[in-house]
């Protein structure tokens, strides 16, 4: 199976079932971002699968493995192709930046608050 856009892309499945050979062409895709998983009914004495990534215009091949990501740097053509079964979820440029800006948003939320001089203000002085 291969899958093609021919247009912008435009996800319209957050997820992609692939199976080995399986391939997926993209073009204009600069800041997308591909990410793979392990697929819902793998079975765990399989091999993980891996996806193998080449960007036109890119010097090396990028290889994937359930849990990794890649951010599409060009305009050029992208060739992904599964090595075993994988899940692929591709993430517009809109949803790679809305996610960013709600893990800023939980990191800051997630920083202590300091009040005084520091975590040991009011405790008085160990030195001896």
């Amino acid at each position: 199976m291969i899958l093609r856009n021919e247009q912008t892309l435009r996800v319209e499945r957050n997820r992609i079932n692939l199976l080995d050979g399986d391939s997926l062409h993209l073009c204009k895709h600069v800041g997308a971002e591909l990410r793979a998983y392990t697929p819902p009914a793998h079975d765990a004495a399989e091999r993980p699968g891996l996806l193998w990534i080449t960007e036109e215009g890119e010097a090396e091949d990028v290889f994937l493995r359930p849990g990794d990501s890649y951010r599409l740097r060009g305009e050029g053509r992208v060739v992904a192709t599964a090595w075993g079964a994988l899940l692929l979820r591709v993430l517009s440029p809109r949803e790679v930046a809305a996610e960013a800006r709600e893990a800023r948003r939980r990191e800051r939320k997630l920083q202590p608050v300091r009040n005084g001089a520091g975590p040991a203000s009011g405790l008085g002085s160990c030195a001896a």
